[in-house]
């Protein structure tokens, strides 16, 4: 097993940290509980500009993760919808399918031409509508 040196061999220098967590209340608990944790983080003492500082910083980084927290939401929640809208679709027509219709529509307009054609006085009729 492992032993575990410090490389401190003195006594651990002084930490000074906030005493009083009720200087930091506000009326948003978690931006309070934040900002005492940042002042003890810096080990700094209670002051009434510490803590207004850090009730601000506090309130910055709470906004930045909740902005970023709802960004990640949207994209998971629009991805989801996504694979559940591609997963509503049918197969697309295959390669013959397609080539198929197009022979059909082909068969189609050689059929309508070919009626014109022979029907001389219906062409002139369209024709004349046509050109207004």
């Amino acid at each position: 097993m492992a032993n575990v040196e410090t490389l401190r061999q003195g006594p651990a220098p002084a930490v000074t940290a906030p005493t009083d967590p009720a200087a930091f209340r506000s009326e948003d608990r978690l931006t309070g509980l934040l900002a005492f944790a940042l002042a003890a983080e810096r080990q700094e003492e209670a002051s009434p500009e510490t803590v207004a500082l850090r009730q601000r910083e506090a309130e910055a980084a709470l906004c930045d993760h909740a902005l970023r927290y709802l960004h990640n939401n949207i994209e998971r929640l629009r991805q989801e919808a996504v694979a559940e809208q591609l997963g509503r679709l049918g197969r697309p027509p295959s390669f013959l399918r397609l080539v198929a219709a197009n022979l059909v529509a082909l068969a189609i307009l050689v059929a309508a031409g070919g009626w014109l054609a022979l029907h001389p006085e219906t062409l002139a009729g369209v024709t004349g509508l046509l050109a207004g």
